[in-house]
């Protein structure tokens, strides 16, 4: 089985969490909740979820309510929250950890954010990348992926995106090299240039 299959796997079970939590439907009670991250673009490498969700006014007691439903189901082993609503994030941020079959964790980010947040917002990627992936892409990019974790490294997602798609970087050497010469300041507002 290739990345790309694994990746489609494990869209499957990301989909089965969620519905199994109603954790859009939970969600959609406090504000708009919207599916980010790397299984919005079918491009899940860790079996992560990640999650943005738009109110008015964030409150740390909204998000505790969605928790609250979601710790009553046994495969959810871990929650937790940070208030960032005063740092460079300007959000609630919300954790769930899941244990799925064969002992398989799954770590679910969400985050709680106004309608009016300055961004860059993780949700204003999704349209755009999802236009401009191609199944070599995807390949390229979860290769990369691979390869980080396997020299555990921490690199944001979105700065392979930015280089497989903008730059045409393919391997794990290219894209270390592309790494260190534009090294990223801060938060980032990538978009693909084609768009």
């Amino acid at each position: 089985m290739n990345s790309l299959q694994q990746a489609g796997e494990k869209l499957i079970e990301a989909n089965l969490i969620l519905n199994e939590l109603d954790l859009l439907n939970l969600w959609s009670a406090v504000g708009e909740p919207v599916l980010v991250g790397a299984a919005a673009y079918n491009l899940i490498f860790n079996r992560d979820i990640d999650m943005e969700i738009y109110c008015d006014q964030p409150e740390v007691a909204s998000g505790f309510r969605v928790l609250e439903s979601c710790v009553k189901n046994p495969k959810v082993i871990g929650a937790r929250y940070s208030n960032h609503l005063d740092g460079e994030d300007q959000g609630i941020y919300f954790q769930l950890r899941y244990k799925y079959e064969n002992d398989l964790i799954w770590k679910i980010d969400m985050w709680l954010l106004a309608h009016d947040h300055p961004g860059p917002c993780a949700k204003d990627l999704v349209e755009p990348l999802n236009r401009v992936l191609t199944d070599e892409s995807r390949e390229s990019i979860l290769t990369i992926k691979n390869q980080i974790a396997w020299n555990a490294e921490s690199i944001a997602s979105i700065r392979i995106y930015e280089a497989v798609i903008d730059y045409n970087i393919q391997t794990y050497k290219e894209f270390m090299e592309w790494h260190s010469k534009y090294a990223p300041k801060g938060l980032t507002s990538w978009k693909p240039k084609a768009e």
